[in-house]
């Protein structure tokens, strides 16, 4: 019986710790589990950005990250537009947690799959709009203003 107690709590414990999407103000970290934003500039002008959620941030809420800090280093570097020159969003399976507990002949346990959902972004900062350029172009001030971290 104090297995399945200890077992009960552990499982509780791991759920209890997964259970928010990641925020916005996380940075990659070893301390973070490897989500959170990760940010390198390219060239003057550009940046990678890339964001990895958990199992609890979904597509819509990693690419509104995204477009959040485009905006904020592009605003921060002095460019009123920018632009993705290159976006990829994916949520992949990564990992496995179980925990068991038997008794005479009998197994008890649970487990779960562990999803994370991932952005990469190149944003390339503008001085000025572009006419018909082909690519869709952000007005980085627009962005700042209505859109928020809430998920």
């Amino acid at each position: 019986m104090k297995s399945l107690i200890k077992l009960s709590a552990g499982v509780a414990l791991a759920i209890m710790l997964s259970a928010c999407a990641t925020s916005y103000d996380t940075e990659k970290s070893f301390w973070t589990f490897g989500k959170g934003f990760e940010t390198m500039q390219i060239a003057p002008d550009s940046w990678q950005i890339s964001f990895v959620g958990n199992t609890n941030t979904d597509r819509a809420l990693t690419r509104k990250y995204v477009m959040l800090k485009s905006a904020e280093l592009c605003q921060k570097a002095g460019f009123a537009y920018f632009t993705f020159t290159n976006e990829q969003t994916n949520r992949d399976s990564v990992g496995q947690f179980g925990a068991a507990s038997s008794s005479s002949d009998i197994l008890w346990g649970s487990s779960t799959i562990d999803k994370e959902t991932s952005t990469v972004v190149e944003v390339t900062g503008l001085k000025s709009k572009a006419t018909n350029s082909g690519t869709r172009i952000y007005e980085t001030q627009y962005i700042l203003s209505h859109l928020t971290t809430d998920s």
